[in-house]
C-alpha cells in the first residue's frame, strides 16, 4: 500500500515535469515566429507587381478566434485580398502565451499580415515580445504608388524622437500618389458615449491630436487607419478620413450602434482609394452580444492558458492526494525522552551525516557541520560526512572523513559551486553499508538529507535533523511560474519542513525562537535547542599581525565596521548600503565597512558603492576562508547585520568572541543571541534607528567598551566542547528508544 502511494506521486510528478517541460519547450517550437512585419513587406512587394490591389484593415482582434479566426479571415478568402493590416491590440495581454496563440492564428494566414504595435501588445512586460516577433514599433514601406506609415502610439517611443522621424518619412512620401497612416491610438476625440470605461483610448493630449491632424492636412494623407476604441467610426478632417475600426474580435460596447463586428476592405487603383465597411452578417443583439463577449474571454482564455491550467490541476491533486495520505497515516508521537535519559552508555560511536553542501564553498551550514564533527571526534567518537564532489576540489583538514558524492550538475553563480548530487547511485549506499554506522545526521530535508534518511529507514538506525536554514526566504530562486514561488513561500517550504522533521528521531534547533517555529508549523518530534558553537581555537593570533591587517584594511579611517554575508538578495544587504550612505551623509565619522562574501549580487553592490560614491567607505572583501576569518573579527570595532533569513546569527557569535558589540535588524534567529542594550542593539527595519544606533555606538567609547566585554561573554557560553556534549546527550537517547521500539 505504502509501496503504491508513492507510485501515484511519482506518476504526478512526472506530469508535473512533463508539462513544465513543454511550456519551457513551446517558445522554441515557433522559431518562425520572428521579424513578421520585415518579413512580410517583402513578401507584398513581390506580390503586388501593378497599380491595383486591395487590403483589409483589422483592429482589437485580441487573441479572438471565434470571431476573426473563424469569421473574418474566412470572409476575407471571399475578398481575395492581397494583404492585410491590423491597428493592433492583436492580444489580449503581453505575455508570451498570448504572443503563442496569434502565431497560431498567422499560420492560417495565406495572406501577409502586417500590424502596428497597440496598448494590449506591450502590457506584462509584453514590449519585448513584439519587438522580438514583429520587429520596431514604428516603420513605413512602400509599394508601387503608396506609402504606408505606422506609428508608436503606446508611448514606449520618445515621442520627439518620432515626431522628427514622421516628418523625414512624410516629406519622401509627398513623391508618391497614395499615402496611409496606421497608428493604434486615433488622434480625434471621439465622444464619451463611445467609450466602454473612463480611460482615454484615443490620443488624449490636445496639443498632440493637432499637430497629428495638421501634418497629415499638410502632407495630404488619404487615410489615417486606427482602432484602439472597440467602434467603427469614419470622419474627415482638413481633408483627412480618419476611420476607427475596432471590431475585430475583442469585447464591445454594450448597447451601441457603432459596436459591432467588423472589418475595413480597402481598394486601391488608378481611380483612388475606396473604403468599405465589411460587417459581419447577424451580429447579435444585447443579451446575444455579452454571452458572445464572455464566450470570446473564457475560449482565449482558455486556449492561451491551457498548459497553465492542467499545471494547476495536476499540482492540486499531487497536494491532494499528499494531504490525504498524510492524514490517513499514523504516527506514534508519544516517545519517552525522559526514560532514555538515565539508560543511555558512553560508547564512541560511528555518525554518518548528510549535507548538500560543504567546503570549499564557504557558508554557515558547512562551518557549523565542520565544529560540530570536529569537536565530537575530540570526544572519540568517528563522523562521516557524505557531502557533494566539487570541481574545485580543494584539500580540507577533515577530508579523509568526508565521503564525497558524484555530482551529474555543477551550477555556477558568482564564482561558487553548486553541484546536484546523484542520490540514486549505488555508490553512496555501498559507502554507507561499509562503515557500520550508529546514526544518521542530517542537515538538509530534502535531496542528500533525504538519501540518508532513507538509507537511515532502511538500516533501522535512529536518525538527527538540524533545521538550518529558512527555507521560504529563498523562494526567489523557485521559477516564478503560476503561483509557484508564492506557493513555496508560504506552503511548500514550512511542509518540507515539517514532514521530514516528523519522519525523524529528534531535531535540532540552533535557537529557542527556531524552536518555537518548529513546533508552530508542525513539527511534534522532541526539538534539542543547540547552537553553532564557536571554535575559539582560531582566535589564538598573533597581534602584531591583526594590527597589520587593521591598518590594511581601514586606510585614513577610525573605526573599521565589518559584516558577513553571502551577496545574495535575501540577505537584505540594500537596507545596510543604504544603512551606510545615511550613515555617511549626516555625521562626520570616519569609518570604513568591509563586507566579506560572495555572491550574485556583487556586480550589483559594486555600482551601488559607485553610483553612491561610497567607495572610500565600503570596501568588498570577497570569500574568506573559515580559518582566517577570526583575523577579520579581530581586526574590526563593531559588527553591523541586515539580514532576517538567519535561523541563529552564527556570524554574530563569531564576530562577539573578537568582542564586536553587534547592531542587526530583528529578526527570529538573532532574537535568542543580542541582548538589546547590553551586547549589542537588535532594531526595526528603518534605516534612522539602525544607522542611530551605530552612531551611537562609535562616538561613545566607553558604552562601546562596555558592550564588547558583554558581547565576548555572550560568546563564551557557546563553545564547541559544549555543543558536542549537547549532541552526544542527544545521539545517546535516541539510540536508545531506537533500540526500545
Amino acid at each position: 500500500m505504502k509501496s503504491r502511494g508513492k507510485l501515484y506521486i511519482l506518476i504526478f510528478i512526472i506530469i508535473i515535469l512533463v508539462l513544465i517541460s513543454y511550456k519551457i519547450y513551446a517558445p522554441f517550437t515557433i522559431q518562425d515566429f520572428k521579424s513578421v512585419n520585415v518579413r512580410n513587406m517583402n513578401t507584398i512587394r513581390e506580390k503586388i507587381k501593378n497599380n491595383g490591389y486591395s487590403f483589409a484593415v483589422v483592429g482589437n482582434i485580441e487573441n479572438s478566434i471565434a470571431i476573426f479566426d473563424n469569421r473574418i479571415l474566412e470572409k476575407t478568402k471571399q475578398n481575395n485580398i492581397d494583404f492585410i493590416i491590423s491597428s493592433g491590440n492583436n492580444v489580449r495581454d503581453g505575455d508570451e502565451s498570448k504572443y503563442r496563440v496569434f502565431y497560431r492564428t498567422l499560420e492560417k494566414l495565406k495572406t501577409p499580415f502586417l500590424t502596428a504595435v497597440g496598448k494590449r501588445e506591450i502590457t506584462d512586460g509584453g514590449s519585448d515580445n513584439f519587438y522580438k516577433y514583429f520587429g520596431p514599433f514604428y516603420y513605413s514601406f512602400q509599394i508601387d504608388d503608396s506609402y504606408f506609415i505606422f506609428l508608436d502610439t503606446t508611448e514606449n517611443t520618445n515621442l520627439n524622437w518620432q515626431q522628427q522621424w514622421l516628418r523625414n518619412e512624410l516629406k519622401e512620401a509627398a513623391a508618391y500618389q497614395k499615402k496611409f497612416v496606421i497608428m493604434n491610438k486615433t488622434p480625434i476625440k471621439v465622444d464619451t458615449e463611445y467609450l466602454i470605461d473612463d480611460s482615454i483610448k484615443y490620443i488624449g493630449d490636445q496639443q498632440l491630436r493637432n499637430f497629428y491632424q495638421d501634418i497629415f492636412a499638410e502632407y495630404d494623407i488619404d487615410a489615417v487607419f486606427s482602432s484602439n476604441l472597440e467602434i467603427f467610426h469614419q470622419q474627415e478632417i482638413k481633408g483627412v478620413d480618419y476611420y476607427i475600426s475596432g471590431g475585430a474580435g475583442g469585447e464591445l460596447i454594450f448597447d451601441n450602434d457603432k459596436s459591432f463586428y467588423h472589418y475595413l476592405l480597402v481598394n486601391v487603383n488608378q481611380d483612388g482609394i475606396k473604403v468599405k465597411v465589411e460587417r459581419l452578417e447577424n451580429n447579435p443583439g444585447l443579451p446575444s452580444k455579452l454571452l458572445v463577449n464572455i464566450w470570446v474571454a473564457v475560449q482565449s482564455f482558455f486556449y492561451a492558458n491551457y498548459i497553465n491550467i492542467l499545471l494547476v490541476l495536476f499540482i492540486a491533486l499531487t497536494v491532494f492526494y499528499i494531504i490525504h495520505r498524510e492524514i490517513n497515516k499514523e504516527v506514534n508521537y508519544y516517545r519517552d525522552f525522559a526514560y532514555a535519559e538515565n539508560e543511555y552508555k558512553n560508547e564512541n560511536l560511528k555518525i554518518a551525516m548528510f549535507t548538500n553542501n560543504y567546503f570549499p564553498v564557504i557558508g554557515g551550514v558547512p562551518i557549523s557541520i565542520q565544529r560540530l564533527s570536529k569537536s565530537l571526534r575530540k570526544r572519540g567518537h568517528e563522523v562521516k560526512i557524505f557531502a557533494p564532489e566539487y570541481k574545485n576540489k580543494s584539500q580540507n583538514e577533515d577530508e579523509e572523513d568526508i565521503i564525497r558524492c558524484n555530482s551529474i550538475y555543477y551550477y555556477e553563480e558568482a564564482g561558487l559551486e553548486f553541484p546536484v548530487t546523484n542520490i540514486y547511485s549505488p555508490q553512496i549506499k555501498k559507502d554507507f553499508q561499509a562503515e557500520d554506522f550508529d546514526l544518521v545526521h542530517a542537515h538538509h530535508p530534502f535531496w542528500l538529507g533525504n538519501k540518508g534518511r532513507k538509507l537511515a529507514e532502511k538500516f533501522s538506525l535512529p536518525l538527527a535533523f538540524t533545521y538550518h536554514t529558512r527555507l521560504e526566504k529563498y523562494a526567489h530562486y523557485v521559477p516564478n511560474i503560476l503561483f509557484m514561488r508564492k506557493f513555496f513561500a508560504n506552503r511548500l517550504s514550512h511542509f518540507l519542513i515539517k514532514n521530514f522533521s516528523n519522519k525523524t528521531d529528534a531535531v535540532f534547533a540552533p535557537t529557542e525562537s527556531t524552536k518555537e517555529y518548529l513546533r508552530n508549523v508542525g513539527v511534534s518530534r522532541y526539538i534539542k535547542v543547540m547552537p553553532t558553537g564557536i571554535d575559539f581555537d582560531y582566535y589564538n593570533c598573533d597581534e602584531d599581525k591583526i594590527e597589520k591587517l587593521r591598518e590594511k584594511l581601514i586606510g585614513d579611517s577610525e573605526h573599521l565596521l565589518i559584516s558577513v554575508s553571502r551577496l545574495s538578495k535575501e540577505k537584505n544587504l540594500y537596507f545596510l548600503l543604504d544603512g551606510i550612505k545615511r550613515l555617511k551623509e549626516r555625521t562626520e565619522l570616519k569609518f570604513k565597512l568591509i563586507i566579506i562574501g560572495s555572491g550574485s549580487e556583487k556586480e550589483n553592490i559594486v555600482q551601488f558603492i559607485q553610483n553612491n560614491s561610497l567607495e572610500n567607505y565600503i570596501e568588498l572583501i570577497g570569500a574568506v576562508d573559515f580559518r582566517e576569518m577570526a583575523k577579520y573579527y579581530l581586526a574590526s570595532d563593531l559588527f553591523v547585520f541586515a539580514s532576517t533569513t538567519e535561523t541563529q546569527g552564527m556570524v554574530l557569535l563569531e564576530a562577539m568572541a573578537a568582542k564586536n558589540p553587534v547592531v542587526a535588524v530583528k529578526s527570529s534567529g538573532i532574537d535568542d543571541v543580542i541582548e538589546n542594550g547590553v551586547n549589542g542593539y537588535k532594531t526595526e527595519e528603518k534605516l534612522d534607528k539602525w544607522t542611530s544606533r551605530i552612531e551611537e555606538l562609535l562616538t561613545d567609547r566607553q558604552k562601546h567598551d562596555e558592550f564588547s566585554q558583554n558581547a565576548f561573554k555572550t560568546a563564551k557560553s557557546y563553545s564547541i566542547e559544549k555543543m558536542a556534549e549537547e549532541a552526544e546527550e542527544l545521539y545517546y537517547k535516541i539510540i536508545q528508544l531506537k533500540k526500545d521500539y
